[in-house]
């Protein structure tokens, strides 16, 4: 006997039931569940990573062959890194980007914690000396470099403190300068051991974290008026360092000590040409330019490709910012938007810095260039910073956008709490920063505010 079909007041038959929430539920996960990453970024990375080994590997060869007598040494390294550094990046591009704010504290505590152990008297078995400085940290099987580590977590730290304040960025005492406390710290603890180049990278990372979250353009620049004669200061303070800035300034008169290596650098880019003299097919590398397979292995792409391929490269680094402010500007709440911007400048900042001093257009600051430098620690935080880009990149979920409109209409206008701009704005109301602009996210967030119906 068939069954008897279900009349309008009576429930379903269990297994239509079932067939039903089954529908159910895997409609409610495809609106629920956030849109794709950007490709763009996915393949930026890939490329730079792919191009990074290339380049090490021609200008790190005959090095190679004279401490291992391995032409590969360098590059089988790299490439292990760069696996790792690939695996981290596509871990952190599926984890949610709001995980970032709750570890910001720990991980910044981390870091000082690490950087500070560079400097502690009597660990010099864990942190040698090399070069004049203790900028690594060396246990049984791994050396790393926490300075790269602490450039980050200052990033993401500066990103939720800017995202909760709110209201309190109006006022100086209670918004920029306590937000510079920790920073600082940081900074002194970089120049102790001693690595200039780094607190000076990480003290613009601050300002421009300070400027993407809507400082007063008084409370930004009262800041940097500060900051000048304190870095000036500490410029002079070595005798080094002051060499330093007179060779930059007149290298001509240390072509054979302070400006050898970039004077050696601009060698090996004018003797590229328009498309170069091929790949490893690079004169400089022959133990003629120091460090070719790290901070001036710009250098060697230009004398190997060109000035088309410098060109690119820097073109390369130039797309990535405009995606990152493309993510910044599409982020779902204030902490995503600082936090885009944030690794954004991370990473852009860093490679023209590098360039800037492989062209001699900068003092030399030590600083690698991303992706592509050979060594672990800076790869691995890139592409961790690349992965977190590619997370903040996913559109928001469609069930989002189509209950927004619903749960603003809900509020009662009666009942409805007073609003807060999402970043403090200027006298006149003009915003300030580029995030201002935008007066709120649809999505709300800890520092922003929700689009309510009137």
């Amino acid at each position: 006997m068939s069954a008897r079909p279900a009349s309008r007041g009576e429930a379903p038959p269990p297994a239509r039931a079932t067939a039903l929430g089954m529908r159910c539920a895997s409609r409610l996960r495809a609106v629920s569940r956030p849109g794709p990453v950007d490709p763009r970024i996915t393949l930026l990375a890939l490329a730079l990573v792919a191009f990074g080994l290339l380049m090490v590997y021609s200008a790190s060869s005959m090095l190679s062959v004279l401490r291992f007598d391995n032409g590969h040494a360098f590059l089988e390294s790299q490439a292990v890194k760069a696996g790792a550094g690939l695996a981290a990046m596509f871990v952190v591009a599926r984890v949610d980007y709001h995980r970032w704010e709750t570890a910001a504290r720990p991980l910044l505590a981390v870091s000082l914690a690490l950087v500070a152990l560079t400097v502690i008297p009597g660990l010099e078995r864990i942190s040698p000396e090399i070069n004049g400085a203790r900028r690594w940290l060396a246990v049984p099987g791994l050396s790393f470099q926490p300075s790269e580590v602490l450039k980050l977590a200052v990033v993401v730290w500066m990103a939720s403190a800017l995202a909760r304040r709110g209201e309190a960025l109006e006022r100086f005492t209670t918004g920029p300068l306590p937000l510079c406390a920790v920073p600082a710290l940081g900074l002194g603890l970089l120049v102790l051991q001693p690595d200039f180049g780094s607190g000076l990278f990480l003290g613009l990372l601050v300002a421009v974290m300070l400027f993407l979250g809507g400082v007063r353009w008084r409370h930004l620049l009262a800041l940097c008026a500060a900051a000048v004669p304190l870095f000036v200061g500490l410029a002079l303070a070595e005798p080094y360092r002051v060499q330093r800035l007179l060779a930059f300034r007149e290298p001509d008169k240390y072509l054979d000590s302070l400006s050898y290596q970039v004077h050696q650098s601009l060698i090996s880019l004018g003797s590229g040409g328009l498309f170069g003299v091929g790949i490893g097919s690079s004169k400089q590398k022959f133990f003629f330019l120091p460090e070719a397979h790290t901070d001036f292995i710009f250098a060697i792409i230009g004398e190997e490709l060109g000035f088309a391929g410098a060109a690119l490269t820097l073109a390369a680094f130039l797309y990535l910012g405009w995606v990152g402010c493309r993510v910044a500007r599409r982020a779902r709440d204030p902490f995503g938007a600082m936090l885009a911007g944030g690794l954004t400048a991370l990473l852009v900042v860093g490679g023209v810095f590098n360039i800037g001093v492989a062209t001699g257009n900068l003092p030399t600051t030590g600083l690698t260039l991303p992706f592509i430098s050979y060594g672990a620690t800076s790869l691995t935080v890139s592409l961790v910073a690349m992965g977190a880009l590619m997370n903040l990149s996913r559109p928001r979920p469609a069930a989002d956008r189509v209950l927004a409109p619903a749960r603003a209409a809900d509020s009662s206008p009666t009942r409805r709490p007073p609003q807060r701009p999402l970043l403090p704005r200027a006298p006149r109301g003009r915003p300030v920063g580029p995030t201002a602009a935008r007066s709120s996210w649809p999505g709300g967030g800890r520092g922003g505010r929700e689009r309510r119906a009137p």
